[in-house]
């Protein structure tokens, strides 16, 4: 338990970053104490107003992060600005120089190990030096295709293998989503786009580097799959039709491989018009274990839950750069109501 409410800044105000806000301003306990975003349509207006709050919080939203964290004097950053490891180096590294533990929604950030060892050695060390906690957190990576299915196999011996799929229609999603899984390209647009970098989720050679870590298994090759999902019929999106034929969206398979044999396997589905959403995960072990969730997990609403969950945690966590796999398991807990003054008398 704190003493005083623990100071938070919100570090990159998209769509992410702005429902962990919506949380993080109801929460009791914690205190907003300034917001930050490069967005010039953002800047300068007031953080409640940019969030999508009913009320305004009082704090401008600033680009100059370096400058608010030396004012702000947070105890936490919740930091949601991108996926990739190296374009959030930088912006980690303020955070730490100020002082502030950081929860990022970073994917690559989750489990950077495999990837960039010598960024993440360094990054730890810096951590370590300004006795700052940091960590990569959300629903996925981070909770439903790795940290959930790590803790079922609780019960389990002789593990053989472990597979994850989830399904996730993005009819109704933002528009840089269905940019993200090529909806309404053709095959060979989808195609260009992948050889590029600009079609993929980027999580699940993180999501394979977290299980096979928590299991103590030492993988010898990845491999990752990419391919379309084609339309069989109309479909009508906020931002146009897409024809049969064309683009719906993505399927992606990332394997992890050891004894020769894939062990893991994790299968990531977003398209229009998909049906039958759900995450679902099965354990070849004794006993088998075989969990579908209906519907599927949210992935805004889920991140920012356990984006908020996290927060003890962290702050009770050592320093350095650590993985979910470090922290006690995430689970909700009721904020106790703020003490009673005592009336003189």
């Amino acid at each position: 338990m704190h003493p005083h409410p623990i100071r938070v800044v919100h570090y990159g105000l998209g769509a992410i970053g702005s429902a962990v806000a919506q949380l993080t301003s109801a929460q009791r306990g914690l205190e907003l104490v300034g917001g930050i975003d490069r967005d010039p349509q953002k800047v300068g207006r007031d953080l409640g107003d940019v969030i999508g709050l009913d009320h305004q919080l009082g704090l401008q939203v600033s680009d100059t992060p370096g400058e608010l964290l030396r004012r702000a004097r947070p105890d936490l950053v919740i930091h949601a600005t991108t996926s990739r490891f190296h374009d959030a180096y930088p912006q980690l590294l303020e955070c730490i120089v100020a002082g502030a533990n950081v929860i990022s929604t970073c994917e690559e950030l989750v489990y950077p190990y495999a990837k960039e060892p010598a960024a993440s050695a360094e990054l730890h060390r810096r951590a370590l030096a300004g006795n700052a906690t940091v960590v990569g957190a959300g629903v996925n990576p981070g909770y439903v295709m790795d940290l959930l299915p790590l803790m079922l196999t609780a019960p389990c011996v002789n593990i053989k293998r472990i597979s994850v799929t989830r399904v996730i229609d993005a009819t109704s999603r933002r528009a840089m989503v269905h940019q993200r899984i090529g909806a309404g390209l053709s095959i060979d647009q989808f195609r260009e786009h992948v050889a590029h970098g600009g079609v993929r989720h980027v999580g699940l050679a993180e999501s394979i580097g977290l299980i096979a870590d928590g299991l103590g298994w030492q993988l010898y090759r990845l491999t990752e799959q990419i391919d379309p999902i084609i339309a069989s019929e109309w479909l009508a999106t906020p931002y146009g039709t897409i024809a049969p034929g064309q683009v719906a969206g993505v399927r992606q398979n990332a394997r992890g491989w050891m004894h020769g044999r894939d062990v893991i396997s994790l299968t990531w589905e977003q398209a229009v018009g998909s049906r039958k959403t759900h995450d679902a995960i099965y354990i070849d072990a004794t006993p088998p274990l075989d969990m579908i969730i209906q519907g599927g997990l949210q992935g805004e609403q889920a991140t920012a839950a356990l984006i908020v969950h996290a927060i003890p945690q962290v702050l009770a966590a050592a320093p350095g750069l650590t993985t979910v796999l470090s922290l006690p398991p995430l689970h909700y807990q009721q904020r106790p109501e703020p003490p009673l003054l005592a009336r003189s008398r």
